[in-house]
């Protein structure tokens, strides 16, 4: 599977995967990238709902069925992202064509992000098997990092090797997991760090990536560093410097 293919999975619901698929595709789409997101949680889709996105006639859903072809599944939000949605149907699907849908010419120009299911269940472990390069998203809590470890574990089995960890909602305080425990307890490198920000609920409420909506907020930055470093490139928060600029007068 193509390296520009990234499965972005997490050990339990809820550490807010979905809205780091969102923002680094924002991000990355800023940095110049084509970036198409896929929801390939068919059973809880929630891509294109975080998005303000309610009705899709055609679903990742019905391409899997052979039903439908990939184009044809394919929207832009208003903020210019595009994605492929999940169907918000509770019926189960056969995710054996996956991997025939990410290697399609239709995606091959782009980097794809992929919004895998939580958990440790069969449609989550396709997903992983189908990417080989992923990101797991946790936050600095003991049951979600103890997830982030069976995850590992089992992509160990599977000849995996996840790209890294992204710790959401981070806190500076005692009553959490600290980032070197974290790197200690699963032996993999934190690529990035999400602090805790309200700003990204009022992204989520009004249905807009968070580095859109408040560009400057600590969230944002954090995902831009991400987004910089997954891309092989450098970072500059121009925020700063334009605080730093205008301070002297």
């Amino acid at each position: 599977m193509d390296s520009r293919i990234i499965g972005v999975v997490s050990g339990k619901g809820g550490v807010g995967k979905t809205t780091t698929v969102i923002n680094l595709s924002a991000t990355l789409s800023q940095m110049n990238k084509s970036v198409i997101s896929i929801d390939a949680d068919v059973k809880m889709a929630g891509l294109g709902l975080q998005l303000g996105m309610y009705y899709f006639p055609v679903t990742l859903n019905d391409v899997l069925k052979d039903m439908k072809n990939l184009y044809q599944a394919m929207y832009i939000h208003s903020s210019g992202l595009r994605i492929i949605p999940a169907s918000i149907s509770l019926k189960t699907c056969d995710m054996s064509n996956l991997k025939k849908i990410l290697n399609s010419s239709l995606l091959e120009n782009h980097m794809i992000l992929v919004d895998g299911p939580p958990g440790l269940e069969k449609n989550a472990l396709s997903v992983m098997k189908t990417c080989q390069k992923i990101l797991i998203v946790t936050e600095p809590e003991l049951p979600a990092v103890s997830d982030v470890m069976k995850i590992i574990k089992l992509s160990n089995d599977m000849k995996i090797k996840p790209i890294g960890i992204i710790v959401n909602k981070y806190r500076k305080d005692k009553d959490q997991i600290s980032k070197q425990e974290i790197e200690s307890a699963c032996g993999l490198p934190i690529i990035g760090v999400v602090p805790y920000d309200n700003n990204v609920k009022k992204s989520v409420f009004r249905k807009e990536p968070v580095v859109f909506l408040k560009p400057y907020s600590p969230a944002s930055i954090a995902y831009k560093k991400i987004a910089a470093r997954l891309i092989g490139i450098g970072y500059e928060n121009k925020g700063n410097m334009f605080r730093r600029l205008f301070g002297r007068f």
